[in-house]
C-alpha cells in the first residue's frame, strides 16, 4: 500500500493512526501540562502588563489586533468560546462586556480548570458545537483544547512583540520549555 498524497498526507499517514491508537501515551498528561502552561504564561504576561498605566494597553499598534488590550480580549473571548462549546453552554461573544485586564485571567483560569479535570474518556470523547458562523462541528475534546492553548501561545508571542514596540522592559519569558524546566526544578 502506498502512502497517501496531497494536502493532508502527513496527517493521514503519520498523525491520525498514532493519536487514535491505544498504546499512545495518555493524552491527559499532555493536555494537563499544556493547560497549566497556558495559565502560567498568561499570568506572567498579565502580571507584567498590570504594572503599566491602563491607557498603555490601548495604544494603537500594528499586529493582528490594534492594541495590547484588544489582543488580550481576543484570547479571553476565544478561551471562553472554546470552554462554552465543549461544555454545551451557549456561546457568548464577547465573553463579557468589561475589557478589564482581570477578565483575561478569569477565562484562562476557567479553561485550565476545565481541561485539567477531564478524564481520558472525556478527552477522547466527542464534543459537538456550533462555531461563530453557525457551522456545526464534532471533534474529540482534546483537539479544540490543543487548539485553544496553541492559539494563546500564538497571541502571547504577538503581545511580546507589541510590548517591545512600546519600549517596555522586563518582558517575562513564556516559552513552554522555560515552564517545563521550572516544573523539573519544582518551581512552576
Amino acid at each position: 500500500m502506498s502512502p497517501p498524497v496531497g494536502e493532508n498526507a502527513y496527517f493521514q499517514h503519520v498523525c491520525q493512526p498514532v493519536f487514535n491508537s491505544a498504546p499512545f501515551m495518555d493524552i491527559t498528561i499532555v493536555i494537563r501540562q499544556y493547560a497549566e502552561y497556558d495559565r502560567w504564561a498568561s499570568t506572567r504576561i498579565a502580571d507584567r502588563l498590570a504594572r503599566e498605566p491602563d491607557g498603555l494597553l490601548d495604544t494603537p499598534l500594528q499586529s493582528s489586533f490594534p492594541s495590547l488590550r484588544a489582543t488580550l480580549m481576543h484570547v479571553r473571548n476565544a478561551h471562553a468560546a472554546w470552554f462554552q462549546r465543549m461544555s454545551g453552554i451557549p456561546q457568548q461573544w464577547p465573553a463579557e462586556p468589561s475589557d478589564e485586564l482581570g477578565t483575561f485571567l478569569k477565562h484562562v483560569n476557567v479553561m485550565c480548570g476545565y481541561a485539567t479535570t477531564l478524564p481520558l474518556e472525556a478527552l477522547m470523547g466527542d464534543a459537538t458545537y456550533t462555531d461563530l458562523k453557525g457551522n456545526a462541528h464534532t471533534t474529540p475534546r482534546w483537539q479544540p483544547l490543543m487548539h485553544c492553548f496553541n492559539h494563546g501561545s500564538y497571541h502571547r508571542g504577538q503581545i511580546v512583540s507589541m510590548m517591545r514596540q512600546l519600549g517596555l522592559d522586563d518582558i517575562p519569558a513564556t516559552d513552554l520549555v522555560v515552564y517545563q524546566r521550572l516544573l523539573k526544578k519544582g518551581g512552576a
